[in-house]
């Protein structure tokens, strides 16, 4: 069954699917070669849905749209904002992640040097522009202005609320690949279904390896799942970073479905949703 140029079918007699190839390794997953996927699906009624379509421009459009054909997307209008939208999910987790300010319009230099201090990390209010230093951090004026001058221009960023952070120093990790993205650092990507565990690995999967030890994992998933239990998302995504100071922090939030695995093994994530749906 297709909808709009959409793959859409049943996994393993679960959940419905709407996929879409996007072009990205750290996205795509074919299921059809791990999975029993069903095609077409003629009795859609009541059918939960996760969306795999790549960053949704409008999703209380597409929400409205697949709800006319008795399809409901995991995560409704309200809780796609509370997990994608920092001034959504910010005022739930403030005092887990570093301190935020959010700006309808991008705003002086002089507008955000009465608040922060250098260096500040820059970025939408739903994503950085693809992770670039040179648009994320600004170490002094001139490196602001720059920012401020190219926000509005850049094609990911221009969209999104403009959003300041306070710049934490991370534990850095050894990169293998020279990069142009912000500092590789201590960061783990986790994802959640229904309040459950899912899938965790490593952020920084395409430049570097590493692990953390069970001390480490106990305290980030821990802190993870405060976030969870305030946020009440279906399909979730929780991503936490170790500070020079041994301090576990949240650095985003985002809707499971418009989300990349990083070092998330997605048969291993997919038999998980699986497993939880068979036992519900």
């Amino acid at each position: 069954m297709y909808l709009d140029k959409l793959d859409f079918f049943l996994l393993e007699n679960t959940i419905g699917i709407i996929n879409k190839k996007i072009g990205v390794a750290s996205y795509d997953f074919k299921f059809d070669n791990i999975f029993h996927c069903s095609r077409p699906y003629e009795d859609p009624k009541l059918v939960t849905a996760i969306a795999r379509i790549g960053a949704i421009e409008n999703y209380e459009r597409l929400y409205a749209q697949w709800e006319k054909n008795e399809i409901y997307l995991i995560n409704n209008v309200n809780e796609h904002l509370r997990a994608s939208q920092l001034e959504c999910w910010y005022p739930l987790l403030e005092e887990l992640t570093p301190y935020s300010k959010w700006f309808d319009k991008v705003p002086s230099c002089d507008d955000l040097l009465s608040t922060f201090t250098f260096p500040m990390f820059i970025k939408g209010s739903r994503q950085t522009a693809r992770h670039t230093a040179k648009l994320s951090i600004a170490h002094d004026r001139k490196d602001l202005e720059r920012i401020l001058l190219e926000y509005s221009k850049n094609d990911i960023l221009h969209w999104q609320k403009f959003v300041c952070r306070e710049f934490i120093e991370l534990m850095s990790v050894q990169k293998t690949i020279t990069t142009d993205k912000i500092p590789v650092s201590f960061e783990f990507r986790t994802f959640w279904f229904r309040g459950k565990l899912v899938g965790v690995g490593h952020y920084w999967s395409a430049f570097t390896t590493y692990n953390w030890d069970a001390i480490q994992e106990k305290r980030a998933l821990n802190l993870a799942e405060k976030a969870v239990d305030r946020l009440k998302v279906p399909f979730l995504v929780i991503d936490l970073a170790l500070t020079k100071e041994d301090k576990w922090i949240i650095i985003e939030c985002n809707d499971g479905q418009e989300s990349g695995y990083a070092g998330v093994n997605p048969i291993s994530l997919w038999n998980n949703i699986i497993t939880l749906l068979m036992v519900d």
